[in-house]
């Protein structure tokens, strides 16, 4: 036995005990009920008694030294009233804690958890298939592990306000991930081209194991097109409608889209661009000249974009495949464009996953889009793709794969530091979620609105987190918990803050060496 306390009392929403101890928010303890140990989270502590405030006055004098002064007991002065809330204890039958539903009674002991009962926090342990080794929980050495398969299979939030380690954390999900223990076939969507470093995965020893190494294919911009014949009627007339486009001519360009599509010579292949617009103008009648003309005109506007392809799309086989990670790098390209390359990534992700399981899809019949295994997608500023307001291409899509992707084989996780910008029915669907510093009180709201495991304390600490600290919760986990992220086997994210006064100071000290060295000499000419 380990005590550390004794229970004061206690009410509905849980107990309270006196220690010595300062426990931190978040850390565990427990008590015996029976046969069983009972896990209770610490939500706060606060001094059991005040010194009077006269010992106070004078801050040059010990208040302990008054007390004893006075013929009192300074020790008297070093208690805490701890409060908990109850866990439960583990059922190793059905594999979760349970609620005894009993409070334990005051004078009830209160011991420090150890090793073996923090452990039951785990659904599966740092070293087994289908684990990911995050960190340890707060206040111990205990390992956090969370369980990749209901991770993958009921997706992922990653939150976290600016410089709080969300990158970085991604990045450890990531090594886990495609670690021998795993094997997992992910895409990282990355808008800001922060994930390239992820590139040192593939060189470094400590992933390999036995005929097992990891790969990594970084996707350059230049290199991600859409095909044309990939776009259904929807998408070409929301690229090319800028709110002036009449009805006539959104009727006229679905009646050329249609008859391309009924044309069965054009079933072996997608059309071209210059199909398309053949079929456009052979629509005209010479009634409808005017309507023709502005449909054309917006048609090669839109067609002009290098990004729209006549036979290139996005190869799924090259990018999903087990072992392997890519890493889609889309900086520089605007943001709608960006919405749609996701839209059309997701979307053909989709079909391949549902065509696939329902055998519609074999290496036969439709190779490229035969995909017999499942993926797991990482969409950086998910906020972009599936915001809580305004207009995304890419949400229904993307809300579609978060509600049905399950039964598929489709993982997502989004990674954002503005959740109150973020769909909120998108990031509810997230089943495990790491949360990190978050300190907007509207995005505090969002995520105690979306998010149903996490209790009302714990969420009360995430301004108060220090970098690198998670409360990790959800179905991949047995209980909310509070985390301190390990440390990467790999190269710094690029995402992480520009230490600015340094790179002034080098600056200015390149360009101080440069003049010297540039700087012409001239012989002093003395005259005699």
């Amino acid at each position: 036995m380990n005590p550390v306390g004794v229970v004061l009392t206690h009410t509905r929403e849980g107990f309270s005990f006196v220690t010595k101890h300062s426990f931190a928010s978040g850390e565990f303890v427990y008590y015996r009920l029976g046969g069983d140990r009972v896990l209770a989270r610490v939500r706060h502590t606060e001094p059991l008694r005040d010194y009077p405030v006269e010992f106070l006055l004078d801050p040059e004098v010990d208040a302990g030294d008054v007390a004893v002064f006075y013929g009192l007991d300074a020790s008297d002065y070093q208690f805490y009233r701890a409060h908990a809330r109850v866990v439960g204890y583990f059922d190793r039958i059905v594999n979760e804690f349970i609620n005894p539903r009993v409070m334990p009674l005051s004078g009830t002991r209160i011991e420090r958890v150890d090793d073996t009962i923090l452990s039951d926090v785990n659904r599966v342990s740092a070293s087994e298939v289908g684990s990911a080794h995050i960190g340890t929980i707060l206040g111990t050495k205990t390992d956090a592990v969370l369980s990749v398969r209901e991770m993958v299979s009921q997706h992922l939030s990653i939150i976290a306000a600016t410089g709080a380690g969300k990158s970085y954390t991604v990045g450890v999900i990531v090594e886990e991930l495609i670690s021998a223990k795993n094997m997992a076939s992910v895409l990282i969507f990355d808008p800001h081209g922060e994930y390239g470093v992820l590139s040192d995965i593939q060189n470094d020893h400590s992933f390999w194991e036995e005929e097992y190494r990891p790969r990594v294919r970084i996707v350059k911009p230049e290199q991600i097109k859409i095909r044309v014949g990939d776009l259904t009627p929807g998408d070409f007339i929301s690229i090319m409608d800028e709110g002036n486009m009449s009805e006539k001519m959104k009727t006229l360009f679905m009646r050329a889209y249609e008859s391309l599509k009924k044309d069965e010579k054009r079933l072996t292949r997608s059309f071209t661009k210059n199909e398309l617009r053949e079929t456009i103008e052979g629509l005209s009648d010479g009634t409808n000249e005017p309507s023709i003309a502005g449909l054309l005109w917006r048609y090669d506007r839109m067609v002009r974009e290098k990004i729209f392809d006549d036979y290139r799309s996005i190869p799924l086989r090259e990018y999903f495949q087990p072992g392997l990670l890519t890493i889609m790098d889309v900086s520089g390209i605007g943001e709608w464009k960006q919405q749609w390359i996701a839209t059309i990534l997701l979307r053909q992700l989709f079909d391949a996953r549902e065509g696939t399981d329902n055998e519609r899809y074999s290496e036969e019949r439709r190779p490229e889009r035969y995909l017999p295994h499942p993926v797991f997608v990482i969409l950086e500023e998910a906020h972009r793709f599936a915001p809580q307001t305004g207009d995304a291409k890419s949400r229904q899509i993307l809300k579609k794969i978060l509600s049905e992707g399950r039964k598929f084989g489709i993982g997502v996780c989004m990674v954002s530091q503005r959740p109150s910008k973020l769909d909120a029915d998108a990031l509810s669907q997230c089943m495990t979620q790491v949360t990190m510093r978050i300190i907007n009180p509207s995005d505090q709201k969002q995520i105690g609105e979306s998010i149903e495991s996490v209790s009302r304390d714990l969420l009360d600490e995430l301004s108060a987190l220090a970098r690198g600290q998670a409360i990790t919760s959800g179905v991949a986990i047995n209980t909310p918990i509070i985390v301190e992220i390990r440390e990467r086997r790999t190269t710094q994210i690029r995402g992480t803050s520009k230490d600015a006064p340094r790179v002034w100071r080098e600056q200015m000290q390149d360009e101080r060496s440069e003049t010297i060295e540039t700087r012409p000499s001239y012989e002093l000419d003395v005259g005699v």
